[in-house]
């Protein structure tokens, strides 16, 4: 998945899916917490598995020992299960939605085989700090191209 789509949530937590990232998300898919730290601190955001990306997730935490994956009981018990209404709208639950800290401007990210979704504020603080010619040098440098 690719691309950075504007959306709003409304007033019930329902958010329309954007429409390049329908098909490849499915009619079923889930939604997890997601956070990583960048040089302002830690980001939090959520994250949209499609259901082969998210059995993906579930086999490589059951190959590990039990002591590594109990550290994924936060992802699996902060995760919602997903299916889009006839409008493309989705139900982000509250508890998600806070975590993230989502208000009504959000922007969804694509990302390799799954999409993040972000509070708009903060995806463009981060995107003012990160989008500049020496990091995205970087990036190609460590990504051999």
């Amino acid at each position: 998945m690719e691309g950075t789509y504007e959306h709003t949530i409304d007033a019930k937590g329902r958010m329309v899916l954007p429409a390049r990232l329908r098909e490849e998300l499915g009619s079923v898919f889930h939604i997890a917490v997601g956070a990583n730290r960048d040089s302002a601190g830690m980001c939090k955001y959520l994250v949209m598995y499609p259901a082969a990306a998210w059995q993906k997730l579930q086999e490589r935490v059951a190959a590990l020992p039990s002591s590594q994956a109990a550290a994924m009981d936060v992802i699996f018990a902060n995760a919602a299960r997903c299916e889009p209404d006839g409008q493309w709208r989705i139900l982000i639950p509250q508890d998600l939605r806070d975590y993230a800290g989502l208000k009504r401007d959000v922007v969804v990210i694509g990302n390799n085989d799954k999409a993040k979704i972000w509070d708009a504020e903060s995806w463009n603080a981060k995107k003012r700090r990160e989008l500049t010619p020496e990091q995205v040098a970087e990036t190609m440098l460590l990504l051999g191209l």
